[in-house]
C-alpha cells in the first residue's frame, strides 16, 4: 500500500554605532540600548554551530534569509546593521553568540540521504525447488493518497494554488502507477472554514473520495473536482483512520508506502506524531514518505519528527517541480517491482541505477545548500567587518569558524555519499554474480 498525505496548513530601525559609541566601549563591551538587549536576548536564543553533517541536518529552524544570495538586499543589510559590535575587548560568550546568530540567519535545510538502498535485502531468490529463479516479491501493491484539504492550500504559487498543483501532480503519479496497484484518495480540512465556529465540524471530517480500486483516470479526475481547500488541518485524525481501515493489508503479503505531503502544521489538537509511530508499528508495515510544501519552521519541526519516529522520509519541496520529483520516485520504483518476472538482470541494473541517480542528486543537492550557506556566511562577516561591527581579529575569528564548519559538514556528506555509492555498487555486484551463479548451477 502507497499511502500519500497531503497537508495543507521587523524589520527593526538600524541602530547607529557613531565615533562616540566606538570610543566609549570598556573592557567589558560598548554599552547597550533597549533594542540591542532585545537583540542580545535573540542571539542567546539561537541554537549551537552544528559540529557534523548530521547535527547540521537536525538544526532546529530554516534560516530567514535561507535559500537566496546575498548581495545587496536591503532587508538582509538592515538585520547585519543591527548586528552587535564586537572587538578583541569582546568576552568568548558574546562572540560565540553572535556566530551562532548570524549561522542561524543564513542556515539552509539539510537532510540526511533516503535511498531505496535497504531494496537490495528485498531481492530474495525462491527455493531451489521453486518454479524459478525469479525474484520473490510481495503479492499486492496499494496506494492510499491522503490530502490536506485545509484552508492554506488556497495560497498561490505563481497563477494557480497550491491545491491545483496538488492535484495535478497526484493525477499525474496515479497515471503512471503499474496497473495492478490499487489506490484510495482521502481528504481532510475540506469541510466548514478556518473560523472558530467551524473547527469542530473541520476536525472531524475525513472522506474517502476515490475508494480503493485500481486507477480508472476518468473517476479520479472527478474525485478530485469534489473538495477545495476550506478549513483546519485533523492530520492525526486522518493517519489513525488509515490505520483502522487497512489492518487487513498485512505488509507481510502487501507493499505498504506512507506519502505525507504537507505545508503546515496540525491544527486539530490530535497527536499526527503519535498516529505515524503507531501505523508504522502495526502489522501494515507502511514505508513512510513525508513531504514538505511550502513548510513552515513550525510545520517543519513537526514532519520531521514523524518522519523520524516512523523511521521514515522526509523532503522539503518549494515547488511543482520538486513535488512531482518526489513522485517520481515511488513510480520508478513502482515500475521496478512490477517488472521483476521479465529480466532479472534488467531489474537488479534498474534498483541498480535508481539508487545511483538519487543518491547523485541528494549529494548534488546538498553541496549546493552548503556552498550557499557558507558563501552567504563568508558574504555576510565581509559586510560587517566592512561597516566596522567586527573588528579585524573578531572578523579572522568568525572566518575561520565557520570555514571549520563547512570543511567539516560538506566532508561528512562526501563520506556518507561514497559509503552508500560503494554499498550500492558492492549488493549490485553480489546480487549479480548470485544470479550468473544460479543460472550456471541449473543449465550444467
Amino acid at each position: 500500500m502507497l499511502i500519500c498525505l497531503l497537508a495543507a496548513c521587523s524589520e527593526e530601525e538600524p541602530v547607529a554605532e557613531n565615533e562616540k559609541q566606538q570610543e566609549e566601549m570598556s573592557v567589558e563591551g560598548p554599552a547597550v540600548s533597549e533594542q540591542e538587549d532585545e537583540k542580545v536576548e535573540d542571539l542567546k536564543d539561537s541554537a549551537p554551530i552544528p559540529q557534523s553533517f548530521s547535527e547540521s541536518t537536525a538544526y532546529p529552524q530554516r534560516g530567514k534569509f535561507a535559500g537566496e544570495t546575498f548581495t545587496d538586499q536591503q532587508e538582509i543589510m538592515e538585520v547585519l546593521d543591527n548586528f552587535p559590535v564586537l572587538t578583541e575587548n569582546s568576552s568568548e560568550q558574546e562572540k560565540k553568540e553572535a556566530k551562532q546568530y548570524l549561522l542561524s540567519l543564513f542556515k539552509e535545510d539539510l537532510s540526511m540521504v533516503d535511498v531505496p538502498i535497504d531494496q537490495w535485502e528485498s531481492m530474495q531468490f525462491k527455493d531451489p525447488d521453486g518454479e524459478s529463479d525469479s525474484l520473490a516479491l510481495k503479492e499486492n501493491y496499494n496506494v492510499v493518497i491522503l490530502l490536506d484539504s485545509s484552508g492554506s492550500m488556497a495560497n498561490y504559487e505563481n497563477d494557480k494554488t497550491r491545491m491545483q498543483l496538488a492535484k495535478e501532480s497526484i493525477q499525474a503519479f496515479v497515471e503512471s502507477l503499474p496497473k495492478e496497484a490499487t489506490v484510495s484518495l482521502r481528504v481532510y480540512g475540506h469541510v466548514g472554514t478556518g473560523s472558530e465556529e467551524d473547527k469542530a465540524k473541520s476536525c472531524s471530517t475525513v472522506e474517502e473520495v476515490y475508494p480503493r480500486s485500481t486507477y480508472e483516470s476518468s473517476k479520479f479526475s472527478e474525485s478530485l473536482n469534489k473538495f477545495d481547500p476550506a478549513g483546519w488541518t485533523p492530520t492525526g485524525l486522518a493517519i489513525k483512520q488509515v490505520e483502522e481501515d487497512f489492518k487487513q493489508y498485512s505488509g507481510e503479503q502487501n507493499t505498504n508506502i506512507l506519502y505525507i505531503v504537507s505545508d503546515g502544521v496540525e491544527t486539530c489538537d490530535t497527536d499526527p506524531v503519535g498516529a505515524i509511530e503507531s501505523l508504522a508499528d502495526s502489522a501494515i508495515q507502511p514505508v513512510v514518505n513525508i513531504i514538505g510544501y511550502h513548510v513552515d519552521n513550525e510545520g517543519l519541526e513537526q514532519l520531521k519528527e514523524m518522519a523520524e519516529v516512523s523511521n521514515g522520509k522526509y523532503v522539503n519541496a518549494v515547488n511543482q517541480e520538486q513535488l512531482n520529483a518526489e513522485f517520481k520516485q515511488t513510480v520508478d520504483m513502482a515500475k521496478i517491482w512490477s517488472d521483476w518476472d521479465s529480466d532479472t538482470k534488467e531489474t537488479l541494473n534498474q534498483l541498480f541505477q535508481t539508487i545511483q541517480t538519487q543518491l547523485n542528486d541528494w549529494h548534488k543537492q546538498q553541496q549546493a545548500l552548503i556552498n550557499l550557506e557558507h558563501k552567504n556566511l563568508q558574504a555576510a562577516t565581509n559586510y560587517l567587518h566592512q561597516k566596522e561591527i567586527l573588528s579585524g581579529d573578531v572578523f579572522l575569528e568568525f572566518d575561520r569558524d565557520y570555514r571549520d564548519y563547512f570543511l567539516t559538514v560538506d566532508s561528512d556528506a562526501r563520506d556518507l555519499f561514497l559509503e552508500l555509492d560503494s554499498l550500492n555498487r558492492d549488493s549490485f555486484l553480489d546480487n549479480w554474480k548470485n544470479v550468473t551463479d544460479r543460472f550456471l548451477e541449473n543449465v550444467h
